[in-house]
């Protein structure tokens, strides 16, 4: 009887830890929370798979296609057929496929066949006359000036993709900065609670100081302004709580509003701040591997601008195109006499031909020349800028990360001597030989210096979250 309680005990033991663990929300399932129920960041997610299928759609320009027509017609014009035969009705069934092709060095071939069956109703004709047309197919065509080794069609596509990944990665910085702004969230929901906790121990703290002056004051060795000391800084300390449970409510209600939780009142065990903190006391440094995701989109808008401009210039111009087809033809009544002359190649036939076109307008042509090289220096000295701005606020990130990491050092000596101040007052309290006013002085200063400790681990964390956001985001 006594192992089977003791089992239960330790059961009913295990399910508690499991439960006191399953309520404390870590990052990685808070941010993965996040990603899933977000509607930004879904809507987000969405143009980035959208941008990623055109850019995908982009290489169909060199991808086969199949292309299928049928027609029907019927016609009773009673248009002659020649000089002494004219038909009453021609009923005529057509149909024509090809597989189409575009080369990377700028050649269009087409395969395929053209056929058709006609008949012809005759009035003083014992029976209808009919043909049969099919005339498989090759055909080559080749621009020789504007898509000579294909550079319209390739500055084009180059032109498509540039545009889109600059999209991308515009689009992959907004995600980074709401997934930043949401770890930001989180830290600021644990630094909040963590504030909570401490405002809670130095009202204890000064609660102690009340009820000792309390019992010296009836005993007549205190003061009666010991006694209004004291109270006035419990009302304070009271104060401070009531501040500080409603900046963890605020911080609450903005992780609430990450997770798309429309019940602001629910609430969240989250990491412990203090934790956090003592990462920091290791050897870590922020690092930059990456070139930060708007100057790469700034980049891509350059090359788009240059494309466009090539493109431009090749769509806008001359061209000559040189065109041959090669056919295998049969025309007769009977089919099997169509079968023979296309196995034999009996009837071939082929074509070539040369075509030159010049737009004539040449003023506007001058025009577009120069709008596309202003667009093109104008996305340079963007991205020229944003370059810049992009060093010059990764080496703001070293000095504030550098400044922080000393202000951090420094709040934790002093927090230590303020506990040490402390632990002597004490003791001095105790043989009268300090007043109350002292005292409390004391524990205002270890209140200030507790929170500068708290208030440099966030600094710390804000700017290494940053860091690893936008310059560190390969690993």
């Amino acid at each position: 009887m006594n192992k089977i309680v003791r089992v239960v005990v330790v059961f009913l033991c295990y399910c508690f830890a499991a439960s006191v663990y399953a309520d404390v929300l870590n990052l990685d399932n808070y941010l993965n929370l996040v990603l899933k129920n977000n509607s930004e960041l879904q809507s987000i997610q969405s143009n980035i798979d959208a941008v990623k299928g055109k850019l995908a759609q982009l290489e169909m320009a060199y991808s086969y296609s199949l292309n299928v027509g049928v027609n029907y017609a019927d016609d009773k014009s009673k248009r002659p057929l020649s000089l002494d035969l004219i038909p009453d009705e021609i009923e005529k069934f057509a149909c024509d496929a090809a597989i189409n092709k575009m080369f990377g060095f700028g050649s269009q071939v087409s395969v395929g066949l053209n056929g058709s069956q006609s008949n012809y109703k005759i009035a003083d004709k014992d029976e209808d006359l009919g043909t049969i047309d099919v005339a498989p197919f090759v055909k080559l065509e080749q621009s020789l000036l504007k898509d000579i080794n294909g550079a319209s069609t390739k500055a084009s596509i180059a032109k498509s993709r540039a545009t889109a990944k600059a999209a991308l990665y515009l689009l992959e910085y907004q995600k980074q900065s709401l997934l930043l702004n949401a770890k930001m969230a989180y830290w600021n929901l644990s630094y909040a609670k963590t504030v909570v906790d401490f405002r809670k121990n130095a009202l204890n703290r000064v609660q102690k100081i009340l009820d000792w002056n309390q019992k010296r004051f009836s005993m007549d060795l205190a003061e009666k302004a010991d006694i209004l000391q004291s109270q006035a800084a419990v009302k304070l300390g009271n104060l401070n709580l009531k501040i500080a449970c409603e900046q963890e409510n605020k911080a609450n209600r903005v992780v609430n509003q990450f997770l798309a939780i429309a019940d602001v009142n629910i609430k969240y065990d989250v990491e412990k701040f203090e934790e956090k903190g003592e990462f920091f006391n290791s050897d870590y440094e922020p690092e930059k591997n990456c070139t930060r995701l708007d100057v790469l989109s700034s980049l891509e808008d350059v090359n788009s601008a240059m494309y466009d401009q090539i493109a431009n210039k090749k769509t806008s111009g001359a061209d000559l195109v040189l065109s041959g087809q090669y056919a295998l033809n049969s025309v007769s009544t009977k089919l099997d006499i169509v079968q023979d002359d296309l196995t034999k190649a009996k009837k071939p036939s082929y074509s070539i031909g040369l075509k030159y076109s010049l737009p004539l307008n040449f003023k506007l042509r001058g025009i577009l020349s120069q709008g596309y090289e202003a667009a093109k220096i104008s996305a340079q000295k963007k991205a020229e800028s944003l370059s810049i701005k992009e060093n010059n606020d990764w080496q703001q990130f070293l000095d504030d990360w550098n400044d922080a990491k000393l202000k951090n050092t420094l709040a934790v000596e002093i927090e230590q001597i303020q506990k040490q101040r402390k632990q002597e007052d004490e003791k001095l309290l105790k043989t009268g030989r300090t007043t109350t006013y002292l005292v409390l002085q004391t524990e205002q200063a270890l209140d200030d210096a507790t929170l500068n400790v708290l208030g440099s681990i966030l600094e710390l964390i804000r700017i290494s979250e940053t860091a690893k956001a936008f310059y560190n985001y390969n690993k």
